[in-house]
């Protein structure tokens, strides 16, 4: 069920918020750009120490025929581009690419095999699906004929909603069965909401954001259901003996820099309180903005994924490698529930000074995270260092971040709500 409150988009409490989201990404622009200095210096200091010349890298070799993605949020903005640009990035390549889309709701009728879309399906589905594919055949990404089969956009017969995936029992098994039944070697979650009217999911004890359910407890509850999956079915091998690696990615946003009272530990303290059914009345006008809602959230999702990162790291037997990405200030329909004159209020700006990106601009930053599989130095540094805020890299954030999101995963499952 479902609760709406009173919206406060225009209150002054949102717009501060709202504006401390300008600043964080102003912060994040001259972060980037000075570690895009100093990586600069130290590679010409490499060069002229090795004396080697400049050079192209060498691609990384696939390790298998086959490579599949399972991308949430796909049907616009990132998520829409992150598919085309995974063929893409793939097209030079002796690989199979498959692109596994999750859908909202499938009618009987709705997809036929490898994808081909039938007649009486979702009709939201079927119009992004078939947009998807006559994008990829218009930049020659999928071929018709026997060519069809090197590359497939598989539409996910499943119905899944990230909002509501934590406390929906149906949409879990069908997931878990849909893993169980294809082998996913990359998760990405691209899925996110940031709602203008305050909307709350009703659970016995209180109840939790759909900011906080679609953008944190959704993928974490995916990743689980997929790893476990993953963990039992998968026996194909990386070409040197051991178990081909998975990895999943994470994608965050620059808001979780915010400050002006957005991202404060206390307000990361109360938002792991609310999901122990610990809320505080004091905070409740904070939360009542969706500029701490959202932003929020993307904090909490990058702390559980740096902290599920440091997990894996230390497991003897992990086969999963964890991402978590920022792909910047695009173009997106994230906010198409903000009244018309907020969106342009946010929007013209950005444009005018040319901040707002095109969403094929965050999409590279993700699959360069999907795509990287080395374990380097380097890569870490990417991943896992400057990129993000000081309250989100702190371990002790990590914890109860992640302690407090599976604990609400396992509530639930005593509960009924979700099983395994």
């Amino acid at each position: 069920m479902t609760k709406f409150s009173p919206s406060s988009v225009w209150s002054v409490r949102n717009m501060v918020h709202l504006f401390a989201w300008f600043l964080a990404y102003a912060e994040q622009m001259f972060v980037s750009k000075r570690r895009h200095v100093l990586r600069r210096r130290e590679y010409a200091r490499e060069k002229k120490k090795n004396g080697r010349e400049k050079g192209v890298p060498p691609k990384r070799k696939p390790k298998g025929k086959r490579v599949a993605y399972f991308v949430t949020g796909w049907s616009s903005g990132i998520g829409f581009e992150t598919c085309l640009s995974l063929l893409q990035g793939h097209k030079e390549e002796e690989m199979v690419v498959e692109l596994h889309l999750p859908t909202r709701a499938f009618p009987p009728g709705g997809v036929g095999n490898k994808g081909r879309l039938r007649e009486g399906g979702d009709e939201e589905a079927n119009d992004a699906g078939k947009r998807l594919r006559s994008e990829a055949k218009s930049r020659g990404l999928i071929e018709t004929g026997e060519k069809e089969k090197k590359n497939r956009i598989v539409l996910a017969k499943i119905d899944l909603d990230c909002a509501t995936l934590a406390i929906d029992a149906g949409a879990r098994k069908r997931a878990r069965k849909y893993f169980a039944e294809n082998e996913v070697d990359v998760l990405i979650h691209c899925a996110a909401e940031c709602n203008a009217e305050r909307k709350v999911l009703v659970l016995e004890e209180g109840g939790v954001d759909r900011e906080a359910m679609c953008n944190v407890l959704g993928p974490a509850v995916l990743t689980k259901l997929w790893r476990d999956e993953m963990s039992v079915n998968d026996n194909r091998e990386d070409g040197g003996g051991g178990a081909m690696k998975k990895t999943v990615v994470f994608v965050g946003s620059f808001t979780h820099r915010a400050r002006l009272g957005v991202c404060t530990r206390a307000n990361a303290k109360e938002w792991i309180n609310r999901l122990d059914r610990c809320a505080s009345a004091r905070k409740e006008k904070d939360f009542e903005t969706l500029g701490v809602r959202y932003a929020l959230s993307k904090l909490m999702v990058t702390a559980y994924a740096l902290g599920k990162m440091r997990e894996e790291e230390d497991r003897d037997d992990s086969f999963v490698r964890v991402k978590v990405v920022d792909p910047g200030l695009c173009r997106t329909k994230l906010t198409r529930t903000w009244p018309k004159a907020l969106r342009l209020l946010y929007e013209i700006p950005m444009r005018t000074v040319g901040l707002l990106e095109h969403p094929r601009k965050g999409a590279e930053r993700i699959v360069r995270a999907a795509t990287l599989s080395e374990d380097n130095e380097k890569e870490k540094e990417w991943s896992n260092a400057v990129a993000y805020s000081h309250i989100a890299r702190d371990e002790l954030v990590q914890r109860l971040c992640v302690k407090a999101v599976d604990g609400f995963i396992e509530r639930e499952n005593a509960r009924g709500c979700i099983s395994y």
